[in-house]
């Protein structure tokens, strides 16, 4: 499945990730917790497929359980006890909550910027930024661009140093000279290309007055309701929050609704807010098929 949100203008993607990884990264209730991070792998397996579950399960799985197991021996608040450590610490169960929370928000916000990155491209920046802040604008272009391009020339480069040094001894002191090897051969790659990029911006006349821009986006109907059904809802969740109590608390006991009325509607307002891009794909699907059912 094809994925229709990403044609959106900039502003929109940009306003729903806004939207999407503040309150991911700073609310804390458990329900919400758990939809931030079903909404974000459900949107993240789209874009990504088999490579993003493979970098879930190598990367931020095992990063995740490391957090839950850690925060309880580190942090001992909780007025729980479940049984004391062998150096007589108490292992509250509180403490082992938050620390399952606290992996599963990082998890969520990892997958809501892996998602970020494949959807505000380059050019989607530049059309954001590059009048108000050309120069912060090709920052981050050239920072996107060369994240991805540097894993690929590591890539090609650890290949080719296997493949010419293959009959040499894989002792220690063998892989430490070819990881030393790898790096400078990176480092001058490094600085060989920005030196070309900038040789080649200057040829081009970046910096000059009187230069224009050209966008290839353009502003639809569609995402004027997207952008306005993000902001009634991110509204609706910040006033449920700041006004209807919806407020939960690890220590030092549990405290918090889950079932009054305020809880339930920010439930259902952040699910919709997170499942805005597969509600919006699922939607342009539907017509999709209608339209070839009637040719």
């Amino acid at each position: 499945m094809s994925d229709s949100f990403s044609q959106t203008h900039p502003v929109t993607g940009f306003l729903f990730f806004l939207s999407a990884i503040g309150f991911s990264m700073f609310f804390m209730h458990p329900v919400c917790v758990v939809i931030s991070l079903c909404a974000s792998f459900a949107y993240a397996l789209l874009l990504g497929g088999k490579r993003l579950l493979l970098f879930f399960l190598r990367f931020l799985l095992p990063t995740a359980l490391l957090i839950a197991v850690i925060n309880p021996l580190v942090s001992h608040r909780g007025a729980t006890i479940l049984r004391y450590l062998p150096w007589d610490n108490p292992l509250t169960l509180e403490s082992v909550i938050y620390g399952a929370a606290s992996a599963l928000m990082l998890c969520s916000a990892a997958l809501w910027f892996s998602c970020l990155n494949r959807v505000m491209t380059s050019d989607k920046l530049i059309c954001l930024f590059g009048r108000a802040a050309p120069a912060l604008s090709l920052v981050l272009t050239m920072a996107l661009r060369f994240v991805p391009r540097f894993f690929d020339q590591l890539r090609l480069v650890r290949t080719a140093q296997g493949q010419i040094h293959q009959c040499e001894k894989k002792s220690p002191a063998a892989r430490f000279k070819g990881g030393v090897r790898v790096l400078s051969i990176m480092v001058s790659w490094s600085m060989e290309n920005a030196l070309d990029t900038s040789d080649s911006m200057k040829s081009r006349g970046y910096g000059l007055g009187g230069r224009t821009a050209f966008s290839v986006f353009r502003f639809a109907r569609r995402d004027a309701f997207i952008i306005a059904s993000v902001a009634a809802e991110s509204a609706g969740i910040a006033a449920l929050l700041i006004f209807g109590g919806v407020k939960y608390r690890y220590y030092p006991f549990f405290k918090g609704n889950f079932t009054d009325a305020a809880s339930l509607a920010v439930y259902v307002l952040y699910a919709l807010l997170l499942l805005t891009p597969l509600i919006f794909d699922c939607w342009e699907g539907i017509r999709w098929t209608r339209s070839r059912s009637r040719i």
